[in-house]
């Protein structure tokens, strides 16, 4: 491990030392996730993880207490918090594009537990599908020897009907996969060899923000312009991001959506993100009020105006091409995962 790497290596284990423990691993960082946790550890016991790997950053929501009493979690924790960030020289040894300290835990979680071998790196608002009765185990397996380091996802934002339906789900103490969730139904990603996957449609939040003329990063008149051609609404946040990896040192994260190792040209999986969820308001006022995320939060105040903008208008996150989930052959159907016929 590089120096510069070891330099910020202050994790300590606070639940149970699972460091040489067999099995198959997942790896996410964590604050105040309890909403997501119990649904999350039972989606990915069924696709075969044995051994989670956490990095608690300061919850405060129960989430320590739940984990800890989970026999196949191991939890860490630091001095440090998410959002601090590293000395700009340590950074440029590193070759990393900023000073986040966040892609330096998702380095040291490779180094430390993932070395090569091939392990699962999520959110815990992430679910990723695979082909019924398929294991994560059974997917690695097929991936061989190749230079192949990583395979890529497709971050698909679920949503409700409607904004009285996200109002309901407030109350809920946990989220519920069981209720109706759609998704934008065309293909997303194109993969590339030696490249990272094109982007071909950005995804509902982007459809939504140009629909409320509210992309900050275009103006008005390209957002109607690309609308009267037909075109692709514009681009606004990253949804690619590489959730299987073989660990190989001196793998560098230059996002939590880039990796310095190559990523499958074959397989592209289908990643369930659960951006619109019950306390999503809640999750707004933290992010703008704490600066824990990058640029201040701005994803955050983004989807604040967007919620306010679609109470105003029609109350409803569908459109023509809205697909109620039921299962992996929705996303294969639609051309959002590849590799699998």
């Amino acid at each position: 491990m590089h120096d510069a790497l070891k330099k910020y290596d202050d994790f300590r284990i606070v639940s149970r030392d699972l460091t040489d423990g067999p099995g198959f691993t997942l790896s996410a960082l964590l604050h105040n996730e309890m909403h997501f946790l119990p649904p999350f550890l039972d989606h990915y016991r069924k696709l075969g993880v044995e051994r989670f790997i956490f990095v608690d950053d300061r919850s405060t929501d129960g989430t320590a207490e739940f984990l800890d009493a989970q026999a196949d979690v191991m939890v860490l924790k630091s001095n440090r918090k998410y959002g601090d960030r590293i000395d700009a020289e340590d950074a440029a040894t590193l070759g990393l594009p900023h000073q986040r300290l966040e892609l330096v835990w998702r380095m040291l979680l490779v180094e430390k537990y993932a070395l090569d071998q091939w392990s699962l790196h999520l959110d815990a608002d992430e679910f990723l599908d695979l082909p019924e009765g398929m294991s994560i185990s059974q997917l690695a397996d097929t991936l061989g020897e190749d230079n192949e380091r990583a395979v890529m996802a497709a971050m698909i934002d679920m949503y409700p009907a409607t904004l009285s339906d996200l109002a309901e789900m407030a109350g809920d103490p946990l989220i519920d996969l069981q209720k109706p969730w759609y998704f934008d139904g065309e293909e997303h990603l194109r993969l590339r060899k030696g490249k990272a996957p094109k982007t071909v449609y950005p995804g509902s939040r982007a459809r939504l923000l140009a629909k409320h003329d509210l992309n900050r990063q275009k103006t008005r008149l390209e957002i109607r312009l690309r609308a009267l051609l037909g075109l692709p609404p514009p681009r606004y946040n990253a949804i690619r991001k590489p959730v299987l990896l073989r660990g190989t040192p001196g793998m560098r994260f230059n996002s939590a959506h880039s990796v310095s190792v190559e990523t499958s040209a074959r397989i592209l999986l289908p990643l369930r993100h659960y951006k619109f969820n019950g306390p999503i308001h809640q999750r707004i006022s933290v992010a703008t009020s704490t600066g824990i995320h990058p640029n201040g939060g701005s994803e955050y105040h983004d989807l604040s105006r967007l919620l306010e903008a679609i109470s105003i208008s029609d109350d409803d996150f569908r459109y023509a091409k809205s697909v109620l989930y039921t299962g992996f052959k929705d996303f294969q159907r639609t051309g959002i995962a590849v590799g699998f016929e």
